[in-house]
């Protein structure tokens, strides 16, 4: 029986969990900050979801990412490989060095004073934009994985 199909079809879905997860952080965040009181709930949501759903997916991507190289027709020498991992490493680089500690001090922040504080503004922009390169860098493995430049 020929598994790459599957674990592509796997990959696939991965991929949908853990990118469509992120993408929701924005909406949570936005939708918190017209009624404030919410806030903390739509923080300690995304911390959850991005901790319980959205890495272990991340997680399981590249390990179904490394066997699909290891067994289908492409090898770790594609361009398209290479820049994707890279992307990918620093991906959770981003994503673990800064944007989880962000979070959490958003949370903490929020939760020792609210969320009409300079302190929990400027997180929130600093969140914000570390969501937007990592949604960029998401996005552009997402194309090289899909269009496979030079193949």
């Amino acid at each position: 029986m020929d598994f790459y199909p599957w674990l592509k079809a796997l990959h696939v879905l991965l991929a949908i969990v853990a990118v469509g997860f992120n993408m929701t952080y924005g909406i949570w965040q936005a939708r918190a900050g017209r009624d404030p009181q919410h806030m903390g709930y739509a923080l300690r949501g995304i911390k959850f979801m991005d901790d319980k759903v959205a890495n272990p997916a991340y997680v399981g991507l590249a390990v179904v990412g490394v066997i699909l190289v290891l067994i289908g027709p492409y090898d770790f020498e594609n361009l398209w490989v290479i820049v994707s991992i890279g992307l990918y490493v620093l991906l959770v680089v981003i994503g673990l060095a800064l944007y989880s500690p962000v979070l959490k001090r958003q949370i903490a922040s929020y939760e020792a004073r609210g969320a009409q504080t300079d302190e929990f503004a400027a997180l929130s922009t600093r969140s914000r934009l570390l969501g937007a390169v990592l949604g960029v860098i998401v996005i552009t493995i997402i194309v090289l994985m899909v269009v496979k430049p030079g193949v």
